[in-house]
């Protein structure tokens, strides 16, 4: 449950940052500008790892145990953000990019993050003189390569918060608390920042959040490997960084072998490979979304197997990413690139158009549709928290400190109204459908009522999709992530897997996820209803949980 808190309050801080955060990123001189090299049209404010940062910071303090290394590694992670920040304002020579870093690294060092066992060298310590300059170029190696593999949008968040996930799953079955808060804490942030940052981005990370995302992933790898679970394969953090750092080596070997500077800029890393042959921007960042996934559960899959296994099952990886690559470069795909609309092949045409038209024949159908989402998951919010037990206090105490927040924003903060509203029931609804199992699986005929409800539910919020929205139903690479949860998390040999139904609680949360985000796009009178169903049940839960 804490690591379920971790998570909605590192969400919430970084959606309740990123609002002003990117008012004032102007004034500071805080934004990215289009060159040559890059795929936006306009500027755009550089803020996003600072709003990351803090919504990481708060419930760390909060809830997790810290140590000595915890606090260096926070004194290290804020220097890098620092560093970061500073040459995404003045654009800093590579020297004093490299001193900020290995300042941080070498800060976290101190603290104890290294490592101790190396692949091939056995289960004893390997002597200092190996293992510091290893762990120094490893920290710093992963740093860069996330800041490097930083060029479409959502891209590094979206891959950094698949290889959290895999760190967190690991650090819960090894009994590492601080790692799995931390972790589920950043997944929370990383989610609130991909609200901004998937395409079209309004946000970027900068080089202060690219730069933080990777320097986190190399400390919580080499702590997870090394301190909470030495029994995993010690060449598991290759896995759990995956595609970036593959990408960022094989840019460094071309370079090299064209007798370039290793970090001269160009237009050969992965993603910028993947828009040449035809793939739009989303689609790029899709297909990096799978294989990372792909690399992470490699991972998991090989945790306990031998090294030789392990380096095997990474070479297989990598050879099968960039032959699929060169054979799609090699390919005309170019020429099925789509275009828009009215742009695409005789066929699609054909299948599309004449559904589109016997819907539209439908004139009531649209509005219905719309209507029954908004009242549907309106119900769902007021009658589940009357339906479920009394709530935990902590559970309680942050349901109730979110309505008091919507209720302040709308007397005072009335251009965060909207943010606090979508906040709420984001809360509300994760909370609902963890609250309502218990009692739903423990009584056959209501939980077969309620899954009958939600599938209804899903259907017409399809349908509702298809007809209001004349582009269609498309699936975006942060609706990816959410289904590679939903694949994952039900199939993961967690207790609570076992003790909760995590599966029939995932698919649940996702179908109230998309239905709030449907009607919270639409009008105002049904952002009213969703609004005033939002607050009042966070009010329940709050009154039931600590009255």
């Amino acid at each position: 449950m804490t690591a379920l808190l971790s998570l909605i309050v590192g969400l919430f801080v970084t959606m309740v940052l990123l609002p002003p955060l990117v008012r004032v990123a102007g004034r500071l001189q805080l934004v990215d500008t289009p060159n040559y090299r890059k795929v936006h049209a306009v500027p755009i404010p550089r803020v996003g790892g600072i709003a990351i940062y803090i919504g990481l910071l708060v419930p760390l303090l909060l809830w997790a145990p810290l140590d000595r290394a915890d606090h260096l590694y926070l004194i290290g992670g804020g220097l890098i953000v620092l560093f970061g920040a500073v040459d995404d304002r003045l654009a800093l020579e590579f020297k004093w990019k490299f001193a900020g870093q290995a300042l941080a690294v070498l800060v976290v060092m101190a603290g104890g993050i290294r490592f101790e066992v190396l692949p091939f060298c056995g289960l004893d310590p390997v002597t200092p003189w190996v293992t510091y300059p290893v762990s120094f170029l490893f920290i710093l190696g992963v740093t860069n390569a996330l800041n490097l593999s930083d060029g479409l949008d959502g891209l590094a968040a979206g891959a950094s918060l698949l290889s959290l996930a895999g760190i967190g799953a690991l650090a819960y079955l090894a009994g590492g608390p601080t790692i799995y808060l931390g972790a589920a804490a950043l997944v929370g942030a990383i989610l609130g920042f991909l609200r901004f940052n998937t395409h079209p981005a309004v946000v970027f990370l900068g080089d202060a959040g690219s730069q933080f995302l990777g320097f986190t992933l190399a400390c919580m790898a080499i702590v997870l490997t090394q301190d909470v679970n030495s029994a995993l394969n010690p060449m598991l953090p290759l896995f759990l960084v995956g595609l970036p750092v593959l990408d960022t080596l094989s840019v460094i070997l071309i370079r090299l072998w064209n007798r370039q500077s290793p970090f001269s800029p160009d237009n050969r890393h992965f993603h910028h490979r993947l828009l040449k042959i035809g793939l739009r921007q989303y689609e790029a960042v899709a297909v990096i979304y799978v294989l990372q996934g792909v690399a992470v559960t490699l991972g998991f899959a090989l945790r306990y197997q031998s090294d030789a296994l392990a380096l095997v099952g990474f070479f297989a990886f990598a050879g099968l990413a960039y032959s699929l690559l060169c054979v799609a470069e090699a390919l005309p795909l170019h020429t099925y690139a789509r275009a828009g609309p009215g742009h695409g092949s005789g066929l699609a045409q054909v299948a599309v158009d004449p559904g589109i038209s016997l819907l539209d024949r439908l004139t009531w159908l649209p509005i219905a549709s719309a209507h029954f989402v908004q009242v549907a998951v309106s119900a769902f919010l007021l009658g589940g928290p009357l339906l479920a037990g009394r709530p935990p206090r902590d559970i309680a105490a942050v349901a109730a400190g979110v309505a008091a927040m919507m209720v302040f924003a709308h007397f005072f903060l009335n251009a965060w109204t909207r943010l606090f509203v979508r906040v709420g029931t984001y809360v509300l609804g994760i909370f609902t459908v963890f609250l309502v199992a218990p009692i739903t699986a423990a009584n056959p005929g209501l939980d077969l009522a309620l899954n009958a409800y939600l599938i209804v539910l899903s259907c017409v919020l399809a349908l509702a999709i298809r007809l209001t929205q004349r582009e269609g139903f498309q699936m975006t690479p942060q609706d990816l992530l959410v289904l590679f949860f939903v694949l994952a998390v039900p199939n993961l040999p967690l207790e609570s897997v076992t003790q909760y139904p995590v599966g029939s609680i995932t698919v649940r949360a996702v179908v109230v996820f998309y239905a709030c985000e449907f009607v919270l796009s639409r009008d105002n009178l049904s952002y009213a209803l969703l609004r005033v169903a939002g607050f009042l049940g966070l009010a329940v839960l709050g009154y039931r949980g600590l009255l």
